[in-house]
């Protein structure tokens, strides 16, 4: 006969969903009893108990700890029993704790193994300085990994922005050849808007992303990182054996070197966990097709035109033809600099002037700078003449 504090356990996780089986396992009770339990309206009576232990009475709180909270520790728990009121000894709690802590060391081996297409987890690294053209920049590392093959994929940028984000999701599509049922993030601004109780919300244009792309995007819990743990070992992997010097060409010569790196090693190294090469594993995975079209990653902007068909971008006047006057357009600039023009959806053609304009503040501190700078003139002033002889005549009447 069970106890009563077991018969509250056993519904207690049977209603969190787990199956007959997996209470057995953790409770490491006949599944027969298990079973009789589930279906039985009333608990055992306290008198139908065989032996009476010190522990029943906080076995449910143990559970808890153990199943909500992930506490295995037995010092710990036994230093929280006991503040409760515990007068038994360690050694019927380390005896009761070791089912469940086995179970739970099995369960964190696989718990985060996915089927093949399942899934792909990505996630940031900064870097820090590094020296392009002679200049300092600060860049990031994009890291993609598949959860089946580990297969990964690595892009250096000099922005985290949502548009990189973006874009460096369609070249991990591309790299792996295709695209998985789900894709795990961590809580990223650039693409969720926080979560309402507890649901997270998707930005609006990430999900026109997703949608396009056919795949279901999932954050990561906050602080369990150790949900997206393939991904974290593999930016490990890369920080250590991909190094980063201090003085590259450009950002294209980075990702050059990463990839060429991908092909000879980092693909191509013996996964520990699945005990085979990512490249080789890569064949199992069931990737749907990538559309033929990609996704317009670039950045957006609107503009309304002056009454003579122009706008200033980035400190640069544009003219377009005088029936857009007035108009709102929408400026769209790839990653890569180029600019394309569009009005209620058509893209048009405009000129870009090269003129640099200047902002009305800018104009006054250059006009104050001007009056400083210049030379003071002494003002003219009119003086009447007269002749020498004038002044002769006034020394004589003085005289």
């Amino acid at each position: 006969m069970i106890s009563r504090g077991d018969f509250f356990m056993i519904k207690d996780m049977y209603n969190k969903g787990m199956s007959i089986s997996d209470i057995s396992r953790e409770l490491q009770m006949d599944r027969k009893t298990i079973r009789k339990h589930i279906h039985s309206a009333t608990a055992p009576s306290k008198q139908s108990r065989k032996k009476k232990s010190k522990l029943d009475a906080y076995k449910e709180y143990l559970h808890r700890r153990m199943m909500e909270d992930h506490v295995f520790n037995g010092e710990r728990l036994l230093d929280e029993i006991r503040q409760l009121g515990y007068q038994g000894g360690k050694t019927i709690l380390k005896d009761y704790l070791k089912p469940f802590r086995d179970n739970a060391r099995k369960k964190y081996t696989i718990r985060y193994e996915t089927l093949p297409g399942e899934q792909m987890q990505v996630d940031w690294k900064e870097i820090g300085t590094v020296i392009l053209n002679g200049e300092k920049v600060k860049i990031s590392m994009f890291v993609a990994i598949l959860g089946h093959s580990r297969m990964k994929y690595v892009e250096f940028t000099l922005s985290q922005d949502q548009e990189h984000v973006l874009q460096c999701l369609v070249h991990s599509f591309k790299y792996f050849g295709g695209i998985p049922r789900t894709v795990l993030f961590d809580n990223m601004r650039t693409v969720t808007d926080g979560r309402e109780q507890g649901i997270v919300k998707w930005n609006q244009r990430f999900s026109e992303f997703a949608s396009y792309y056919d795949f279901i995007p999932k954050a990561c819990r906050p602080y369990r990182a150790q949900t997206k743990g393939k991904v974290e070992r593999a930016i490990q992997y890369i920080t250590n054996h991909f190094y980063v010097g201090t003085v590259y060409d450009s950002i294209e010569d980075i990702n050059h070197q990463v990839s060429r790196w991908l092909d000879r090693i980092g693909n191509r190294k013996k996964n520990e966990t699945t005990g085979e090469l990512p490249q080789v594993k890569w064949s199992e995975e069931k990737l749907h097709s990538i559309p033929v079209l990609d996704y317009d990653t670039s950045y957006r902007t609107y503009r309304k035109t002056h009454f003579d068909g122009t706008f200033s971008y980035k400190g640069q006047r544009w003219l377009l033809a005088k029936e857009y006057a007035g108009k709102e357009i929408l400026i769209k600039e790839t990653l890569n600099g180029k600019i394309r023009l569009f009005h209620q959806g058509t893209e048009i053609q405009g000129l870009n002037q090269h003129t640099t304009v200047v902002s009305l503040a800018e104009k006054i501190k250059r006009k104050q700078t001007a009056v400083v700078a210049a030379p003071h003139s002494v003002p003219s002033v009119e003086v009447n003449t007269r002749p020498l002889s004038a002044y002769d005549d006034l020394v004589r009447g003085e005289s």
